[in-house]
């Protein structure tokens, strides 16, 4: 050890203890300036308490953060009445410390992984750095596991192990025997302290030593198949792909865990992962569901929002068994209380293959409407926004000479723009991007939001220019015109099945070009563009619209209360 804390720096934080009111104060106050307390990572909050001061100890005592908490680690396992002799001098040799060093430190052995919460801790306040350490709380490694129902025969793997949480609980709750847990991880102090904890929260009677390898999982050579693997692998980083075998030329990291997660599973295995919530329908995860959907059966998919904090990302747990689905294969999706199961067999005919839960009702209105799709917007003329590269230069608050009005996403609404607030000298060759003139200049275009949660189109004959959070499209569907195109977009029908099928915050072509349109007849397009010039003209013709292609659609009392269902409540209402 390069530096160690002193017995008396201990001593003086143990006297402190969590009595101090000043110490709460200045916890809480770290906590919400710097959002680097894991809060729902700690089960007793008065331990919240201890480990913010212990981290501010080491800010204020300039410490080296793995080396403290590693000398912590030690003392707690040469401390241990529980662990053996052998297993101690073992431990103390790999994290290079004496027992000159050892400290009177006191673990709370209650806590699921006291450690893990003080790593994330230090790494966040020590480095002033929030590179992807989010492990995962200890009730989500328990309601991952209860999926899976881990056997203490079994073994087990964690191939991204951090400080040992979903390893712990399965010795802990499952009683799994340390020589069924296995795990591989990048972090040297990470890997310590996950042998610290498995060590020092298994049996008195089980003296095996933790096998947690330091070693890239995606790089080591596969020597074993498992039973389970089990994890909350890295995600977030796109990276090339350096992984032997690998079917993926650019994925995101968590995309090869899977992959070589399965590669590893005994037949009949199960993989459970923690993984963001963007696999189950964002495109460029299209090749990793492809692979699930051949390789395994999908059991369970359970939506949790906000778990980690500083990740916008919400998360979902996976849990696959390594067998061949059949026609009765149902995926149980699971959001609170509430659960959908859906037949795997579907999900080839999917957009994209996009893994979105579907009630029973659901599968029938869209097995209805694509059965009736004449035509849709491939034919379609689209465009970007403008990209100026510096608004804070280009968009202007008011109108100069020379400058004409510019439509952002703000000005869209359902069938009309509201009256542009910015304005836009339009020199295309200062610009980074810029779609043709005659798009914009177009006669009728449709300006739709880019960044939204629903479809909000409106008609444009004025020729305006558009920012580039509003994109605009020059519809081309037979037997159609700007305006009843703008109907369907617009429409309750279309809402429901753009968030059944696609689910994103970002309206993107790909997508609205694989959405039905039916055709119209002379008297039925003349009908439908009246009620459109209603709407424009404010007299809230929306819901006789709806009425309208509910009806062109062939759509039941009991279909139209299911989509307005959905858009009220969600897809599990």
């Amino acid at each position: 050890m390069k530096q160690t804390v002193s017995k008396a720096t201990i001593a003086n934080w143990q006297r402190l203890g969590s009595t101090d009111k000043q110490l709460l104060h200045r916890a809480n106050k770290t906590d919400s300036r710097r959002r680097i307390f894991p809060d729902k990572y700690v089960q007793n909050p008065a331990n919240k308490q201890r480990i913010v001061e212990l981290a501010k100890m080491v800010v204020d005592q300039n410490l080296d953060p793995d080396e403290f908490i590693l000398q912590l680690a030690a003392s707690a396992v040469a401390n241990s009445t529980t662990i053996s002799l052998h297993n101690k001098e073992r431990f103390l040799t790999e994290v290079g410390i004496t027992r000159d060093d050892l400290l009177a430190f006191e673990l709370d052995l209650a806590e699921p992984d006291f450690f893990g919460a003080l790593y994330q801790t230090l790494k966040a306040e020590g480095s002033r750095n929030k590179s992807g350490l989010y492990y995962t709380p200890y009730y989500v490694a328990d309601e991952l596991l209860d999926q899976i129902k881990p056997e203490p025969g079994q073994d087990f793997l964690d191939p991204a192990a951090g400080t040992g949480i979903f390893l712990l609980e399965l010795n802990r709750r499952f009683g799994v025997a340390l020589k069924h847990l296995h795990g591989k991880e990048l972090d040297q102090t990470a890997v310590l302290l996950a042998r610290a904890n498995l060590m020092l929260h298994s049996p008195a009677n089980d003296q095996t030593y933790p096998d947690i390898q330091l070693v890239d999982y995606l790089q080591s050579p596969a020597t074993t198949s498992y039973t389970t693997i089990v994890g909350n692998p890295p995600w977030g980083a796109k990276k090339k792909s350096a992984v032997p075998d690998s079917i993926f030329t650019k994925a995101d990291s968590f995309a090869y865990f899977v992959e070589k997660g399965l590669r590893e599973l005994a037949n009949g295995g199960k993989l459970g992962f923690v993984l963001p919530i963007s696999f189950l329908n964002i495109a460029a995860h299209q090749t990793l569901r492809a692979l699930l959907l051949k390789t395994g059966t999908l059991k369970q998919v359970t939506y949790l929002p906000n778990l980690f904090q500083g990740v916008v990302s919400d998360v979902v747990l996976l849990v696959v068994t390594k067998e061949e689905a059949t026609e009765q294969t149902l995926i149980s999706f699971q959001k609170g209380s509430r659960v959908l199961q859906t037949p795997q067999n579907i999900y080839a005919q999917m957009p994209h293959l996009n893994l979105l839960p579907l009630a029973e009702l659901d599968r029938t209105i869209l097995t209805q409407v694509w059965q009736q799709k004449d035509s849709d917007l491939s034919a379609s003329q689209w465009g970007l926004g403008i990209v100026t590269g510096n608004n804070k230069k280009h968009v202007l608050d008011q109108q100069h000479a020379g400058a004409e009005p510019l439509v952002t996403g703000k000005d869209i609404q359902p069938y009309s723009l509201k009256q542009p607030q910015h304005f836009l000298k339009f020199e295309r060759k200062h610009f980074q991007q810029v779609a043709r003139d005659a798009l914009y200049r177009a006669p009728e275009k449709l300006v739709y939001k880019f960044i939204n949660q629903r479809l909000v189109f409106a008609y444009d004959d004025q020729q305006l220019l558009t920012l580039n959070s509003a994109n605009l499209l020059v519809p081309a569907v037979p037997t159609h015109s700007a305006k009843t195109v703008l109907a369907f977009l617009n429409s309750q029908l279309f809402q429901y099945l753009y968030q059944l099928l696609f689910a994103s915050a970002k309206i993107l072509r790909g997508n609205l070009e694989l959405l039905p349109f039916l055709s119209l007849n002379a008297s039925e397009k003349n009908h439908l563009e009246a009620l459109v010039e209603q709407q424009l003209a404010g007299k809230q013709s929306a819901a006789l619209i709806d009425d309208f292609i509910f009806a062109k659609f062939g759509l039941t009392p009991v279909q139209v209360t299911r989509i307005s269902e959905v858009l009220e409540q969600g897809v599990f209402g």
